[in-house]
């Protein structure tokens, strides 16, 4: 048996990495809590020591809806977070599902996941270079506008 938590993430809301970091915090607490203290899962998910955590995409908040739906028709119990819309994002937005505690190597928990992609974020570098390109234009635009003494 190897015991894993599956969390899915809406990645159309465009959410800062502490956003989505915060929001799989909730997700997860959450899966925690709708996998009952007695299962076996959960045992071994604390015997194994690594608590095994699976960050999954969701491309925009219907297909999240959908991932939803596609796992409780599969008997998974699930808990889909909404955002509040204090911070970065409109109000009642679906932003992370967690999924309780599965066996991985169960057939059906197998085939079920098995089609679904890994969240993946830009590697530092690529974030650098994509940072160092907007500064480059923020220079040059700001090059281009008259001094505010100058203005008027």
């Amino acid at each position: 048996m190897t015991a894993g938590m599956y969390i899915f993430v809406n990645e159309g809301l465009d959410m800062s990495p502490g956003k989505i970091a915060a929001q799989a915090a909730h997700a997860a607490v959450e899966a925690y809590r709708l996998t009952p203290p007695t299962s076996n899962v959960l045992r071994m998910w604390y015997c194994g020591n690594h608590y095994a955590k699976y960050v999954m995409s969701a491309r925009s908040s219907e297909h999240l809806r959908d991932i939803e739906r596609y796992l409780n028709d599969r008997g998974f119990k699930t808990a889909l977070i909404i955002d509040e819309g204090h911070t970065e994002i409109d109000p009642i937005q679906p932003t992370a599902l967690g999924v309780e505690l599965v066996d991985r190597d169960n057939p059906h928990v197998a085939a079920t996941f098995s089609n679904f992609e890994l969240l993946r974020q830009p590697r530092p570098s690529e974030n650098r270079e994509r940072n160092r390109r907007a500064a480059d234009n923020a220079f040059a635009l700001a090059r281009q506008r008259k001094p505010w003494w100058r203005r008027g």
